[in-house]
C-alpha cells in the first residue's frame, strides 16, 4: 500500500510540474508573413512584426522579457497575428504578391524596408491594420508594461477616434 501511495504522490507531482512548466513555456504564436497572408484571407485580425536580427542584444532582451510575459502573450496572440522577420534573411521572402530578396550592400531583405520605415535600427516594432497597412513603427526595445498598452491602442481600436497621448494619459494608466 505505501508502494501504490508514494507511486500516486510521484505521478501527482510530476503531473503538476508538468503543467506548471507547460505554463511558464507559452509562447507568441509566430507566423511567416505567406502564413499570415493565408490566415487573413480567413479570419482578419491586426498584424504585429518584428523586424530583428540574430547579432542585436535589445532583440534577444525582448525576447527574454517582453515576449515571455503572460499578458502579453496572451493579449497578442487572442488579437494579433504576429511575424517575427529576420531583416538579415538570404532567402527570398513573397509578401503581398511580390518577392523580396537580400542586398547584400544594405546587409538585409529588402523586405525589412516594408516595416522599418525610417528607423533603420533593430529591434522595430511594426504595427499593420487588417489590410496590412502600416498603423505604425517603433525602433527599439520595450518592457512589457508599455508594449501591451501600444498592443491594446491598436487591437482594441483606439486609435480610431483617440490620439495616442490621450490614450496613454486617460485611459491605459
Amino acid at each position: 500500500m505505501k508502494k501504490i501511495s508514494g507511486l500516486i504522490l510521484i505521478i501527482t507531482l510530476s503531473l503538476i510540474g508538468h503543467s506548471c512548466s507547460f505554463a511558464q513555456t507559452a509562447d507568441i504564436k509566430w507566423m511567416t508573413l505567406p502564413e499570415v497572408e493565408a490566415a487573413m484571407k480567413k479570419k482578419p485580425k491586426k498584424v504585429f512584426v518584428d523586424v530583428y536580427t540574430d547579432w542585436c542584444g535589445w532583440c534577444k532582451r525582448l525576447d527574454a522579457t517582453t515576449y515571455k510575459d503572460a499578458a502579453v502573450v496572451k493579449y497578442i496572440n487572442e488579437n494579433y497575428y504576429s511575424v517575427k522577420l529576420d531583416a538579415e534573411m538570404k532567402e527570398a521572402i513573397n509578401y503581398q504578391g511580390k518577392t523580396y530578396n537580400y542586398e547584400a550592400s544594405m546587409k538585409k531583405n529588402l523586405v525589412a524596408n516594408q516595416f522599418m520605415g525610417a528607423s533603420g535600427g533593430y529591434p522595430t516594432l511594426t504595427y499593420l491594420d487588417e489590410n496590412f497597412k502600416v498603423l505604425t513603427v517603433n525602433p527599439g526595445y520595450v518592457d512589457a508594461a508599455a508594449f501591451i498598452k501600444t498592443l491594446k491602442y491598436y487591437g482594441d481600436n483606439y486609435y480610431l477616434n483617440m490620439d495616442v497621448t490621450k490614450y496613454l494619459n486617460e485611459v491605459a494608466k
